[in-house]
């Protein structure tokens, strides 16, 4: 019985090419779609957990202030030595600094002459791999991190230095670490590499004693400089953080000043796996998408399978007459029911069989294209990946009965007397059923165009709105030492005369940086303390971003002239209540700690987007540039047409400086677009399923249209032999589609404004509903559907007449 279904089924769907090839498209479009946004699901919702007992690892970021003003996804050195004596319930807390570049050289291999600028370098506490229990591929963990002349490094990295050799050949090889009179280090362990489904990443850990004692060992709470992790059963989440609280009120706020009350200082926990699409402070390791993403994609990932599924139910079901005589038959000569809906849900099987098989070769082949528009690296791997392998035969299952249910019992209700007497219609609610299916379709796909072209405009509107500097023409370079405190005047007087460089600029932070360091600010006179943005720079740094400073002055250019002297931002006066008259005004730094210092205001900048534009604009204390020996930023400006040859003549600079480090930099506006990258993703990903949803829409419309004007095949002759005008056929055919998809508008509409209200709420800055966006995607919509139509009647409006009418 069950091969008899088969071989009947094939010959249907061979019979009816068009209604099978239009089903088999939208059906592999719909499944393609999903598959992909699926596996770009499953990376998003996989970071962290490759990592053992990642359910158990937690990191501690610190807040400051109001928790508008900011916070970090690092904790103050004192807080290490706290938990391990007063918090029982953590098994292993270890520390992570990511300083500084390194300069390394292999100290043999086929690269041994050839000098590396690292920025994957971090400082890491003994017991790292005892939380984070990567996989060794050669060396010892134990002996990675016991001793300063050891190190542990990442297989790329060792293929790097080394070349083509086994993990085993690396241990025991020599690198060297420094610029001027470098150290060499063994490699103890090389790990495999971390997957990209991470927060972090390094190429090499290295365990520093003078680092540890510096930094690590600091009996300080108001410089959260730490990367600090810890490890307890996740049950005990409430205690921890309950200690944490009693932690920071017993040791952080006496020491950030001494007055009557409290701070907003606080820790947080936050489980590893969620910081990738929870978490987005200052001092991540690296950008973080956003959970709203996730459930963004996967409802439009479903959505586009249902459209598919839809088009399949309404193309059966306007295929209905056509088949009636068929039913009649089968049931006069014995089939009963049952029968029937297992022949019509063979048909179906077949038809989402084919489909699946095409969509996992088109998933195959556009696995590339697919990977850079969302900027992953994913791997469609039937037999590596459980959830393919599950997703598939689910799908194949589902597909069948959502899709061929429907069909199966509508076909096989009708009453053979009707059918055979002629008497069979297609019934108000197989026709009202299947006007909703059309009119979701188009709403859906109505609602898809409106959302992508307002993430397009949002896109369009953060690139090119003032941020309230210039970032065209700038070059950022990253000065870790190299250019020392002392030569820096003489590094900037090379260019004085430059017909390349325009402006040069010292200072430790620059805007989109994302590494801002925050220090507690109040007036002297006295008011509320509040964590602020701070940081150095010198007297160029206005000039060379071109920021509006709006009142009092700039710096003085004469060296340590305006030493204890800022520039606020207008936030900063605001929150000091001083936003009239800031010029004069005294502020204290740090109050109460080791760092206390009185600074004056010489200056007020405009307001400017140092952060993304997801944030409101926070309070910034730019300080003078004094004696300050850590890694800064050297910002350049140079002119229009110059780039290449201001490039070559910094790079021409910089090594009379350092001859044996190459020089790190990048492009302000490249820096700039990379902190909206979760944001450009997901444009291009939504233009994609929007195209496939407006394709599937259009495909069923194609089908429907095809069967209405065979139905009215007579009808067509017989008003065109009464002189109806071909545009007044067209419009019949095409009248009561064009009021189903203007019913499905008024629904878009509404539900698109919706969602995209929701997702703007999102950034501070914005752009609004522009109601051109509602026109454009409504005339975009109703343009295909019309052409859809008329491509599909236009044969059968051509048609001589004679040929529909001559049997009658």
């Amino acid at each position: 019985m069950l091969k008899n279904y088969f071989k009947i089924a094939w010959r249907v769907l061979k019979k009816n090419r068009l209604y099978t090839g239009l089903n088999i498209i939208g059906l592999t479009l719909g499944i393609s779609g999903f598959l992909m946004i699926s596996l770009f699901v499953q990376d998003e919702l996989s970071y962290d957990q490759h990592f053992p007992d990642s359910e158990s690892i937690f990191r501690i970021s610190s807040h400051y202030g109001n928790f508008k003003t900011g916070g970090y996804a690092t904790a103050p050195p004192a807080l290490g030595p706290r938990i391990q004596e007063d918090v029982p319930e953590i098994q292993e807390v270890t520390r992570i600094l990511k300083w500084n570049d390194f300069t390394i050289q292999p100290g043999s291999g086929v690269n041994k002459d050839q000098v590396f600028r690292e920025d994957q370098v971090f400082y890491a506490e003994p017991n790292f791999f005892q939380v984070f229990d990567l996989n060794l591929l050669a060396g010892s963990k134990e002996k990675a991190l016991s001793q300063p002349n050891f190190v542990a490094i990442s297989e790329t990295m060792g293929k790097k230095y080394f070349g083509d050799i086994s993990p085993q050949e690396m241990v025991g090889k020599a690198v060297l670490i420094g610029s001027n009179n470098p150290t060499p280090r063994e490699i103890a362990a090389v790990v495999e590499d971390i997957p990209s489904q991470s927060h972090f990443h390094f190429d090499m850990l290295v365990y520093e004693p003078g680092m540890y004692q510096e930094i690590f060992l600091m009996d300080t709470w108001s410089w959260s400089i730490l990367n600090t992790y810890v490890k307890f059963p996740a049950k005990d989440r409430e205690i921890v953080a309950g200690k944490l609280d009693d932690l920071v009120a017993r040791y952080a706020i006496p020491s950030f000043k001494d007055e009557e009350g409290g701070s907003d200082y606080n820790l947080r926990l936050m489980p590893i796996q969620d910081i990738h699409l929870n978490s987005h402070l200052l001092r991540e390791f690296e950008a973080n998408s956003y959970e709203s993403y996730v459930y963004i994609f996967s409802m439009v990932a479903i959505i586009v399978l249902l459209l598919a599924c839809i088009n399949f139910m309404n193309l059966a079901t306007a295929k209905a007459g056509l088949r009636s005589m068929e039913v009649g038959v089968r049931k006069v000569l014995g089939s009963n029911k049952s029968q029937l809906v297992y022949q019509f849900l063979t048909e179906a099987f077949i038809i989402v069989l084919l489909s699946l098989l095409l969509s996992i070769v088109f998933v195959q082949l556009s696995n590339g294209a697919f990977n850079q528009i969302s900027g992953k690296n994913l791997d469609f791997n039937l037999i590596n990946n459980p959830m393919v392998l599950i997703a598939i035969p689910l799908l194949l299952i589902t597909l069948t009965l959502l899709s061929g249910f429907y069909p199966a019992f509508y076909l096989s209700s009708f009453k053979p007397l009707l059918i055979i007497k002629k008497q069979l219609g297609g019934g108000k609610n197989s026709h009202s059923f299947r006007n909703a299916l059309v009119v979701f379709q188009f709403a859906t796909s109505l609602t898809l165009i409106i959302c992508t072209l307002m993430v397009q405009r949002q896109m369009t509107f953060i690139q090119s709105a003032n941020p309230g500097f210039d970032k065209d023409q700038m070059v950022i370079i990253h000065n870790d030492g190299e250019i020392q405190n002392q030569q820096r005047e003489d590094f900037k007087g090379r260019f004085a005369s430059s017909s390349q460089i325009q402006d040069l600029s010292f200072s430790t932070g620059i805007p989109m940086a994302g590494q801002f360091q925050m220090r507690s600010f109040n007036l002297q006179e006295g008011g509320e303390e509040q964590g602020m943005n701070w940081y150095e720079a010198d007297a160029d740094y206005l000039d060379v971003y071109k920021f509006n400073l709006i009142e009092g002055r700039n710096f003085a250019p004469t060296m340590g002239a305006d030493a204890g002297k800022v520039i606020i931002n207008q936030e900063a006066a605001r929150f000091f209540g001083i936003l009239d008259q800031p010029i004069g005004q005294m502020i204290v730094k740090n109050q109460g700690a080791e760092d206390e210092a009185t600074l004056e205001v010489v200056g007020m900048v405009e307001d400017f987007n140092f952060e993304s534009f997801r944030n409101e604009i926070k309070p910034l204390v730019i300080e003078y540039m004094h004696d300050y020996f850590l890694r800064d930023y050297i910002s350049v400006r140079i002119q229009g047409n110059a780039m290449e040859s201001g490039i070559e003549s910094l790079l021409d600079a910089w090594k009379e400086y350092e001859p044996r480090v190459p020089m790190n930099y990048s492009f302000l506006d490249e820096d700039f677009n990379r902190v909206y990258e979760s944001e450009m993703k997901m444009a291009d990903l939504l233009e994609v399923l929007t195209f496939i949803s407006i394709l599937i829409a259009c495909l069923g419309l194609f089908g429907l249209t095809s069967y209405t004007t065979h139905l009215r095949t007579k009808e067509i002759g017989i008003r065109k032999v009464f002189g109806a005008s071909m545009a007044e056929i067209f419009l019949m055919l095409s009248a009561s589609y064009m009021k189903l998809i203007l019913i499905s508008i008024l629904f878009a509409i509404p539900i698109g404004i919706y969602f995209m209200d929701q997702w703007l709420e999102e950034f501070a800055y914005k752009t609004g509903i522009n109601v051109w966006v509602i026109i454009i995607a409504t005339v975009s919509c109703l343009g295909l559907a019309l052409i859809t139509i008329f491509f599909q009647s236009y044969k059968s409006i051509q048609a001589n007449p004679v040929k529909s009418l001559k049997d009658e």
